[in-house]
């Protein structure tokens, strides 16, 4: 079989030097004008990139720490070697030659994208600094899971159609072991797949960021955002100061309140108190600013030079729902400040003779009602 198959090789090489040799230039002129369409694309798309190679990665790349000339040059060593050997393949009548051409191509446009969605997305999730009177683009988390998000993608999309071109499909059938992987991934998609696409949609929403201090009321959670991973987010505990995380399908489905971090003016907050109807209006409001002055000294989070507001927002069927709304510098100081006017108002009720438990308003027939 080696001997036949290197007399078969032999002969069509012999064949198309003769032809060559025969007829000069004319006839390999001849020769090349016989070829595929598919041909002729491969060789137009290969010396543009080849003449234009520089003008593409300028384009296609942000300025980074690293220079542009190592993708400049990979791209130019791709190209070299997929041209002169699909030159070669073509010029011999191999038979693989259709489906080199197309390989090639995918292999060039691979590449190409794959510069393409990482100037976008260094652009869109990367972090700009200054080097030297230069501004450049630095990577972030963000910006490195997706990136490698999209590698990914663009790799299962390249290997599917590598696979079509050569025929190969076969290898995807469940008994083989791309075809296992498949039914891994399906079987389990159930328990990641949910929470994988919610952490791409938090990320390409840009609405939670590292940093930001969220309120999640349907889980009781008061936290900072630490970072958003795959499919799970990690937070820090305001009020516990520990770590917590929690899948990122939830993140997305319930409400997230994003306490605002960078407003000159401050974050706003409040805290309700149930006050009995025997206290009138005057002096609930009274005893209230006096409240918050005294939580003003007992923390520094509580903005002193901006006044406290006072509004009743509930004539409940026990109480009245009177609402403290006071400023903080620093979002991150929220649980302080809260536990600071909820101390002053235990430790001012005497003095002003306010009573903050909810008074008893039912009647009984035979008078109070029996304790022991």
């Amino acid at each position: 079989m080696n001997t036949t198959n290197t007399i078969t090789a032999t002969n069509a090489v012999n064949n198309v030097v003769d032809s060559i040799k025969d007829s000069g230039i004319s006839g390999l002129l001849e020769y090349f004008t016989t070829l595929d369409s598919i041909h002729y694309v491969t060789f137009i798309i290969n010396l543009f990139i080849f003449i234009f190679g520089k003008q593409i990665i300028n384009n296609l790349s942000v300025q980074t720490v690293g220079p542009n000339q190592s993708r400049l040059r990979l791209l130019r060593i791709i190209n070299s070697t997929l041209f002169l050997t699909y030159f070669f393949a073509v010029a011999f009548q191999m038979q693989f030659t259709s489906n080199f051409s197309h390989t090639g191509l995918l292999m060039l446009l691979t590449y190409i994208m794959s510069q393409f969605t990482h100037s976008l997305i260094l652009k869109r999730y990367g972090r700009q600094r200054d080097v030297e009177g230069t501004s450049i683009y630095v990577e972030s988390h963000t910006s490195n899971s997706l990136q490698l998000l999209s590698l990914l993608l663009l790799t299962v999309i390249a290997g599917l159609i590598f696979l079509n071109i050569w025929g190969l499909e076969d290898w995807l059938q469940t008994t083989s072991f791309l075809g296992a992987i498949a039914v891994l991934i399906f079987t389990t998609k159930d328990y990641w797949l949910k929470d994988f696409i919610s952490g791409i949609m938090i990320i390409s929403n840009g609405n939670i960021e590292r940093g930001n201090v969220i309120r999640i009321p349907s889980e009781n959670i008061l936290a900072i955002v630490l970072e958003t991973r795959a499919t799970l987010t990690s937070l820090r505990d305001l009020i516990r100061n520990h770590n917590i995380t929690i899948p990122n399908s939830l993140l997305l489905n319930a409400k997230v309140e994003i306490m605002n971090t960078e407003s000159r003016k401050g974050v706003d907050d409040f805290v309700d108190f149930n006050i009995g109807y025997d206290t009138s209006s005057e002096a609930a409001q009274k005893y209230l600013k006096d409240v918050w002055k005294n939580a003003c000294k007992l923390s520094s989070t509580i903005n002193s030079e901006r006044d406290c507001y006072l509004k009743l927002i509930n004539n409940g069927d026990h109480a009245v729902t009177w609402r403290l709304l006071y400023n903080l510098k620093a979002v991150h100081g929220l649980v302080e400040a809260r536990n600071s006017v909820n101390f002053s108002a235990f430790e001012l009720q005497d003095k002003h003779k306010v009573k903050l438990a909810t008074p008893l308003t039912h009647t009984f027939p035979n008078g109070s009602p029996n304790t022991t």
